[in-house]
């Protein structure tokens, strides 16, 4: 059977297997059918180009992209270390977004570049069908005058319904919307941490929103909630915050009577509140007086006990307070506490659904579930911190993390301590800490060997005197992206050398690292020969804003002129090459 026998739908279907670039070259203008099943394929799906060569995206903005500009209904530009300065090719080709007429879904990642925000800004305005805007990783230099356009023209997008903002601003100064959206219902900001009196001002000029993700301030002494009126419509709310205090959540959530799913995170451990966590009898009195219509509830507190002697009666305690009728008939909502001897504890509501986790092999853990052994499948952990230590316990094995896309460990290490990970085939992304070089190689590589999709690997020694010739050996099918940058040390010549001529550094797509000497990267470059892009930093670099950037100009007169080459504004140190 040919291709061409296939079903309209099928090859639609086929073509979510072909990444954006792959896509249309391999069948825009293959012929009239398959041109027009290409444009039906993005109008309803996205438009990416992660991952892309500067080559390829040089070819797709100069030949594909004006001519498929009226079928595209959602595009995704990022300057992230995969494609740096991806926006930058976009708008010098004379690209705008003023030509993407049906576009309804705009994701712009990595943006650092006041000028190109301006742009991108300036044009998603007359955007007539913008239905969903996302800001994620932006770091602009904006002063508040600006910033405030900034957002004010986000809530004055007249469709908007969806938006995601995470972004940080030079100055300290936090922008809130002084115009009313009548459409934005999801809200999800991580950029900012807004107190209560902050809170009220976006919700009064976001009057039909129903979902909610926010960074909560309760350090501010005796905030002020001025409620005009209940927001009725909030359903779902997320609350980010370094802790809880009862007074201040009460009144923000009082003004949400139809709440239907709150989640609580306080993801970092309070050292300076007198009451660091609220107990069964506090969040039930909360819960009963203020959600009536509450059904879903989840919450993660990472604390400290107040007292570091008998942590298991403190344990017992805390524990008792959520098994009342409310928590265990009523509801059905269990709770669990993993603790460590070090007083590092973290107290969660089950089964756990957030998708990152910190755990060690000492921990211990009990619930308030009627067998303790249940909700041991821990399926939404998607990025998880594993440190294996001399002290086990046995509580500990059994444990089952089934669907960890990263996975931070640290070594050497027992392999037969990894029961808890029975599928470590679907790990993508690696972190590892090597902390002495006894059988390192041999261990690692026999873990890397049962990571069949890894593509991504992070290798932090304590010292690079254990950056030996073992690691050069080590041999993996599928890594693409190298990540040397938590060194405290830099790479010399010889270990430059190495690196390129590795296994892994022949396939190396993505690289971040350290380098003594400037003079090192060209041979590197040269060397590596399927490098895309670059994350350096360099030992001898003496960055200050009045001597107009030595080192990049160096690089610019050394590296081919094909290389893109910027410092991140937000990391000056950091450089980052867009090599091929």
């Amino acid at each position: 059977m040919d291709l061409e026998d296939l079903a309209n739908e099928i090859i639609l279907e086929i073509f979510g297997y072909f990444s954006t670039f792959d896509l249309l070259r391999s069948f825009y203008n293959l012929n009239i059918r398959f041109t027009h099943l290409v444009f039906a394929y993005f109008h309803t799906s996205g438009v990416d180009f992660s991952r892309i060569s500067l080559q390829d995206f040089h070819l797709i903005c100069q030949e594909y992209l004006p001519a498929i500009a009226d079928h595209i209904t959602s595009l995704r530009l990022t300057n992230d270390d995969d494609t740096p300065q991806q926006a930058d090719v976009f708008l010098q080709h004379g690209l705008t977004l003023h030509q993407l007429h049906q576009l309804r879904k705009l994701s712009l990642c990595d943006i650092c570049s006041n000028d190109i925000m301006h742009t991108m800004m300036s044009d998603w305005t007359s955007l007539r069908y913008l239905t969903h805007l996302t800001l994620a990783g932006c770091y602009l230099t904006f002063d508040q005058s600006t910033s405030q356009i900034l957002i004010d023209t986000i809530w004055s997008l007249p469709i908007l319904i969806y938006c995601y903002l995470n972004i940080s601003f030079e100055e300290t100064s936090i922008a809130i919307p002084t115009v009313k959206s009548i459409s934005l219902k999801y809200l999800f900001i991580w950029g900012f941490a807004y107190d209560q009196s902050q809170l009220n001002t976006i919700f009064q000029h976001t009057p039909c929103l129903e979902q909610c993700s926010i960074l909560f301030n309760m350090d501010i002494p005796n905030q002020s909630l001025v409620i005009s009126q209940p927001l009725s419509s909030m359903t779902r709310l997320r609350i980010h915050s370094s802790h809880i205090e009862d007074d201040c959540l009460v009144k923000l959530l009082q003004i949400m009577p139809n709440l239907y799913q709150l989640i609580i995170d306080v993801d970092s451990l309070d050292l300076h509140s007198t009451n660091p966590i609220l107990n069964g009898y506090q969040w039930e009195t909360i819960i009963r007086f203020y959600l009536p219509h509450l059904r879903i509830f989840r919450l993660r507190i990472e604390f400290s006990f107040p007292d570091q002697n008998d942590l298991d009666k403190q344990v017992d305690d805390l524990l008792k307070s959520f098994r009342s009728s409310f928590w265990l008939e009523e509801h059905k909502w269990f709770v669990r506490c993993h603790w460590n001897q070090w007083n590092t504890a973290c107290l969660y509501t089950l089964p756990y659904k957030f998708a990152d986790l910190k755990f060690d092999s000492s921990m211990k853990y009990k619930s308030t579930c009627p067998n303790d052994n249940h909700y041991l499948s821990y399926n939404h952990v998607e990025d998880l911190q594993y440190k294996i230590l001399p002290i086990q316990s046995p509580m500990v094995s059994s444990i089952r993390f089934m669907n960890v896309d990263h996975l931070s460990i640290e070594f050497p290490m027992d392999m037969h301590s990894l029961p808890n990970m029975p599928r470590l085939d679907q790990v993508t992304s690696l972190e590892v800490c090597i902390i002495n070089n006894y059988l390192a190689q041999s261990k690692l590589q026999t873990l890397l060997n049962q990571m069949h999709c890894l593509s991504s690997f992070s290798f932090h020694p304590c010292s690079l005197s254990l950056l030996g010739s073992s690691f050069f050996k080590l041999t993996h099918a599928r890594i693409c992206r190298l990540d040397f940058r938590i060194f405290f040390q830099y790479f010399d010549d010889e270990q430059c050398t190495n690196l390129s001529d590795s296994p892994l550094g022949k396939q190396c797509e993505v690289l971040s690292i350290k380098i003594k000497k400037r003079e090192s990267l060209p041979d590197l470059i040269n060397n590596m020969i399927n490098l895309r892009a670059l994350n350096i930093q360099f030992e001898d670099d003496q960055f200050a804003q009045e001597n107009d950037d030595e080192l990049v100009h160096w690089l610019r007169n050394h590296l081919p002129s094909t290389c893109l080459i910027s410092r991140d504004t937000a990391l000056n140190k950091d450089i980052r090459i867009w090599a091929r």
